[in-house]
């Protein structure tokens, strides 16, 4: 089936490549075909009725088969924070769990405290997420800083744009940098080292390494980002079928620091952070569509043509869903555990969703990056 878009997601559509256009962003978008009505200067010849008399209508079949329940949506409880993490202008852009500690990552880490230069990651305490959703601990909560030790990028990296995703194996950390450097996209990843006593993270800058992209599009490398077996995995961030016919991964060996092309398939819409990888290599993605992002506009998803859309995705344009993949050594995979669809709030609150985590057997921990506005919200797991 086809996506059903309604004219005013239509003109919501068009409001937003204008504002793209003003931005300088030259993208294209193909909306579905209108049909012409064929024109007629006279009425058609009608055919009279017979004069037969009806005397009943029919009644339904009893063998006719209903409509299939929309999937059910997951809510999202917002968990409230306080200090410089909480201001949209913090730009969150990955997390990942440090045993019990959840490592937050600024786009910007040497932005978050201008005044004085000291550039910063943020974590928080598992427990304390914990007792607040049970109720013991009243928020909102307040992450605590760890130094953030790191090159100047922007003076290394021309176009430096910032971090983008982080994943940790034992005491190494891995993060991904984005960079445009005069219209052309790079991606690289970089390799560092966490104290244990939570103080100080401390990148190794012999160990940046550019990983390839398979096409150019504004504003997008790698943000999904997980370790497997002493390697680092990356996600290209748009891997749609008109936008990306080549979609592509990479691993990362950890001594040889060289890339390495994994089989990956086509996903509609933009992949932005990853969970960790279980004992079964099994994960969870976050696959979001804004509208302002038209360019990522399809008329036909496969994966709602499969398991239907939930009640808020069917009246809005906007997508915010998790995927379960599977990583075997060798390619990635869609499980056969349905998407989790978001209850979503409408198109102009569209959650800018770019941080992913598991939350023990409870559910996922996700953070929006600006849009709307910085949030970390508890996602918890559907009951089939």
């Amino acid at each position: 089936m086809k996506i059903k878009i309604p004219i005013g997601k239509v003109i919501l559509l068009f409001i937003s490549m204008t504002l793209a256009g003003c931005l300088g962003i030259e993208e294209r978008i193909i909306l579905p075909t209108e049909t012409t009505l064929p024109t007629s200067t006279s009425p058609p010849t009608q055919t009279p009725l017979p004069s037969a008399t009806i005397t009943s209508l029919p009644s339904p079949t009893p063998s006719q088969t209903p409509l299939p329940s929309p999937p059910q949506e997951a809510p999202v409880q917002v968990i409230p924070l306080t200090g410089p993490i909480a201001s949209p202008d913090a730009q969150i852009s990955g997390m990942a769990w440090y045993g019990d500690t959840l490592v937050i990552l600024p786009q910007y880490p040497e932005k978050i405290f201008p005044k004085t230069g000291a550039a910063s990651v943020f974590a928080l305490s598992k427990q304390d997420i914990l007792d607040y959703l049970s109720g013991s601990l009243i928020g909102p909560l307040t992450p605590f800083r760890l130094s953030f030790q790191a090159p100047n990028f922007a003076a290394q990296i021309p176009g430096y744009e910032g971090f983008e995703g982080i994943a940790f194996d034992g005491e190494l950390v891995f993060l991904t940098i984005e960079a445009n450097h005069q219209g052309s996209m790079q991606g690289f990843l970089i390799s560092g080292e966490i104290q244990p006593d939570l103080n100080q993270i401390r990148l190794d800058p012999t160990s940046l390494t550019e990983i390839p992209l398979p096409v150019q599009i504004f504003n997008y490398a790698y943000e999904t980002l997980l370790i497997a077996d002493g390697q680092a995995l990356t996600i290209f961030e748009a891997n749609g079928t008109e936008l990306n016919p080549n979609p592509s991964a990479f691993s990362i060996e950890r001594s040889s620091l060289t890339p390495s092309l994994v089989e990956f398939s086509n996903i509609e819409y933009r992949l932005t952070d990853a969970t960790a990888l279980d004992e079964n290599g099994r994960f969870w993605v976050m696959n979001i569509f804004m509208p302002i992002e038209f360019w990522l506009y399809t008329d036909s998803d496969p994966l709602f043509e499969k398991y239907g859309q939930g009640e808020t995705h069917s009246e809005h344009m906007n997508v915010e869903r998790m995927l379960e993949l599977q990583y075997d050594g060798e390619s990635y995979s869609l499980t056969e555990n349905e998407p989790v669809q978001l209850e979503l709030i409408d198109e102009f609150n569209s959650r800018n969703w770019e941080a992913l985590v598991i939350l023990e057997d409870m559910g996922f921990l996700a953070m929006t990056d600006t849009y709307p506005e910085t949030i970390l919200g508890f996602i918890p797991f559907l009951e089939n």
